[in-house]
């Protein structure tokens, strides 16, 4: 393989011209072919050429991700511009957006709008993208629907990831790599052995080190107050200066071990066992403040207030002054760690030790693919086990003010098959059927505190009374310093069959059509098990004898999912497709949202609150009992794309053109409701996305020397959306008017015609590439890579938070063996 025993060095900066000077007088011929890289996907069930797939896709290959430096999923931006990955600081992870449709990042029971798809096995947790790109021979991002193949939940797009399977040939390497200005070290070793014909054996790992990142943390010292309600004083805690300066200061360590071989000249498999572990300094520390309101001459941020005893709570958000440096865009962030004497009484604030911010996620695959060549028919079986963890603390306050922390502990498992089979009749006609399984368990445990709330003088073991609302002792030593807690679970069961036929209606031209039947369900429950007494006219806290004290869900999604796809091969080198795609994402259950007494459950439609609680409601089992705040519908689309395919100037050049539309419906979102303090999942009534796409990479003249370059145009907007006020909108702003019989939870602004976040009007990219010998068997490589995106906008509810255009620049030197051994 190309990247054997080769040395490579990568930073984010432009080289220094020195360097080259100095390599420029042991320059020397060394052939290099003009040609362009084939690659060879599985998108539609069979292997193809990107060249002639009717699919909008972006692919590459090992080598191409080498010399780009493409080490994790976000850094396939650089690279497809209408793709885009953030990390989020809670909920399920990330954000991963394909033509301006991504899942929001704060509700953990949303799953992502872009199937993530590794060795054939579908990802349902956002965070999968943890999991890195190590050791891997391909990476594609399909654009657009593909729910025939890929399955659910892929109504924008796929990015699939094949891992690489031993060799015919023993290979060992090491690599080195180490970026400065973050100071990332990463070590990697592979060894894969050819045993014998029906074995072969292939074992890697990787791991790296952040000392630092891009980030700064700016948080000082601060003093963290607590109200003991024995005594009616003020205790005030010491908080040093945050322990992670830098953000994100990530480690990794990556290792996977893959058994394959050749049992018979018909039957073959791979067995691969994997572990990822992803951990930094927290995972609150990627955004900045900026564009702050100033009052009295400072910058203020709206922050909650700590809530207080019945009688005083006024309002629930208030401005808190912020140091001018919180709200520039400036690589500086403050995010304060726990105060360590509060921590150590908390498990779930103190997983990482004296209070320490950070994020650890884990997670063990074991994936079979197992391949049977029958006479006329070719049958695959994949077969896959996923156990991850996901432990992380944060400071949600938004600024270096030590007030709102949370540690939270969730946990995924997965068992998933599926088989699928495709005919070779001689025939014009050929068939894909098959059919998946899948069961899934997500559980969910979140501690949250407030300054001000805790009370120390109400102690595990006594009887002390702590204020009118507290009589009694805790029964959880954990909950001494909690405003609340939150334990959530959700069981789901998954099958759907599928089926394609494919039909060469004449020898240029195909039709392919097919459609796929899903049915889903899911079993949920969401509870309180602990609320602060003196807000729990906020938070409603569980009693196992009150039905509505424990939000839960049955839910259950059938749908039937069509697409067809026309394919002309106008010539041996141009392809030119029109597909007709509908996509669907089943609903859900928000894990990670609030029960509270603001948003009560609906019992017959109507809000529902029991006397204990301050209402007159009270529920028996059996009655139509739903909470409206915790669960959402399913999301669809429909539309379709034209494209052409071109093989140009003696297949030196490949260009492909897309042009699409789609409509979706229901489109999953999430949003912090202030009139309630809760994050709340909904559905938008209406969105809709078009645009087009140029793509081209070209193996030039220039011995050694490649460009590759891609251009797309995108309108990604909300057609029918009526969602909550955001804090501080006035009736001038577009907030409301309430109507008769509604109060502020009420509230609702209309974003119809707004533009989506994370969906920029314009986006490119220009990268060349240009290797030379350099004698003595070695080669050097130089790569730069440019990307632009037009202004951005970065939320959905308040239209006027925007981010100006930019362009990144990426640039690398390598030096390599040539042959690459």
């Amino acid at each position: 393989m190309t990247a054997a025993r080769s040395l490579a060095y990568a930073t984010r900066r432009l080289v220094p011209s020195l360097i080259l000077a100095a390599a420029a007088p042991f320059l020397a011929p060394t052939a290099f072919a003009a040609e362009i890289e084939e690659i060879i996907v599985t998108a539609r069930a069979t292997e193809e050429s990107v060249r002639d797939i009717p699919v909008a896709i972006t692919a590459v290959g090992e080598d191409r991700m080498d010399t780009f430096g493409l080490e994790g999923f976000m850094d396939l931006e650089a690279i497809t511009p209408q793709l885009s990955i953030g990390r989020g600081g809670s909920g399920n992870g990330a954000a991963i957006g394909i033509r301006g449709i991504a899942s929001a990042t704060s509700s953990i029971g949303i799953e992502s709008s872009v199937g993530i798809i590794i060795d054939g096995v579908y990802m349902p947790q956002a965070r999968a993208i943890n999991e890195g790109l190590f050791d891997t021979s391909q990476v594609a991002v399909l654009k657009g629907p593909q729910a025939l193949y890929f399955g659910k939940n892929s109504t924008a797009g796929v990015v699939s990831v094949m891992t690489n399977n031993p060799g015919d040939e023993f290979e060992a390497s090491v690599r080195i790599n180490n970026e400065f200005e973050s100071e990332d070290l990463t070590l990697e070793g592979i060894i894969s052995v050819p045993v014998n014909e029906m074995l072969g054996l292939r074992a890697a790992v990787q791991t790296s080190d952040m000392n630092k990142g891009w980030i700064r943390n700016n948080a000082g010292a601060d003093k963290y107050a607590t109200f003991d309600a024995a005594t009616g004083q003020i205790n005030v805690w010491d908080n040093p200066a945050a322990a992670g300066e830098w953000w994100p200061g990530e480690e990794t360590t990556y290792f996977r071990l893959t058994a394959a071989g050749d049992l018979s000249d018909r039957f073959s498999y791979n067995i691969k066992g994997s572990y990822a572990k992803f951990s930094q300094h927290a995972s609150s520390g990627g955004g900045e403040l900026f564009s702050c309101p100033t009052l009295g001459g400072r910058q203020h941020i709206s922050l909650p207030v700590d809530p207080q005893p019945p009688g005083r709570q006024t309002t629930l958000f208030e401005p808190r002054p912020v140091p001018d440096s919180d709200c520039e865009v400036n690589l500086a962030r403050g995010i304060n760690d726990v105060p360590p004497g509060i921590g150590a009484i908390n498990s779930l604030l103190n997983q990482f030790g004296d209070g320490d911010l950070g994020e650890k996620f884990t997670s063990w695959n074991i994936t079979g693919n197992f391949d049977y060549a029958f006479d006329k028919v070719d049958l695959r079986t994949i077969i896959n086990y996923n156990d991850a963890t996901e432990r992380w603390v944060s400071d949600f306050d938004g600024g270096g003010i030590t007030n709102i922390f949370a540690g939270e502990r969730n946990t995924f498992e997965q068992f998933a098959i599926e088989s699928r089979a495709v005919t070779r009749f001689d025939s014009p006609v050929n068939l894909v059927f098959g059919a998946y399984y899948q069961q899934t368990d997500r559980f969910f445990d979140q501690d949250v505190i407030f300054a001000f709330l805790p009370f120390p003088g109400c102690v595990v073991g006594t009887a002390t009374v702590c204020g009118p609302e507290f009589t009694g002792p805790l029964e959880d030593p954990d909950d001494q310093f909690t405003a609340y807690n939150k334990i959530s679970e959700t069981d789901g069961e998954t099958w759907s069959v599928y089926a394609e036929v494919v039909w060469n209606l004449a020898p240029d031209w195909e039709l392919t059509a097919g459609a796929r039947y899903i049915h889903e369900t899911k079993d949920s429950f969401f509870i309180q098990p602990y609320v602060f007494p003196f807000v729990t006219g906020l938070f409603i806290p569980y009693d196992p004898g009150n039905l509505l004290t424990r939000a839960a869900a049955d839910q259950t999604f059938k749908n039937l999912i069509p697409e067809a796809t026309l394919t002309w091969t106008a010539t041996d080198n141009v392809t030119v497709y029109a597909a007709y795609k509908e996509g669907f994402k089943s609903g859900g259950f928000s894990n990670s949202a609030i029960l509270s007494n603001l948003s009560p459950p609906l019992l017959n439609g109507a809000p529902c609150i029991s006397p204990g609680l301050g209402g007159t409601c009270s529920a028996s089992p059996g009655d139509d009992l739903v909470f409206s705040d915790f669960v959402f519908d399913p999301e669809e689309n429909k539309g379709g794309e034209v494209g052409v395919k071109a093989s140009l100037l003696d297949n030196s050049m490949l260009a492909s053109l897309e042009v699409y539309y789609y409509k979706f419906r229901d489109l999953q979102v999430d949003f912090f409701n202030d009139a309630q303090f809760a994050f709340v999942t909904s559905n938008a009534g209406g969105s809709e996305t078009y645009g087009a796409e140029v793509q081209v990479d070209w193996a030039t003249p220039v011995e050694g020397l490649f460009i590759s370059g891609s251009f797309g145009w995108l309108e990604s907007k909300f057609t029918e959306f009526f969602q909550f006020c955001h804090g501080g909108q006035t009736p001038a702003q577009g907030c409301g008017p309430l109507q008769p019989g509604q109060t502020e939870t009420d509230l609702r602004q209309n974003l119809a015609g707004n533009t989506r976040p994370g969906a920029p009007r314009w986006s490119g990219h220009l990268a060349a590439m240009y290797e030379r010998g350099i004698g003595n068997g070695l080669v050097l490589g130089i790569t730069g890579n440019v990307q632009y995106k037009s202004k951005t906008h970065l939320s959905a509810d308040i239209p006027s938070i925007t981010y100006p255009s930019y362009a990144t620049l990426d640039a690398n030197v390598r030096i390599r063996t040539q042959d690459g051994r």
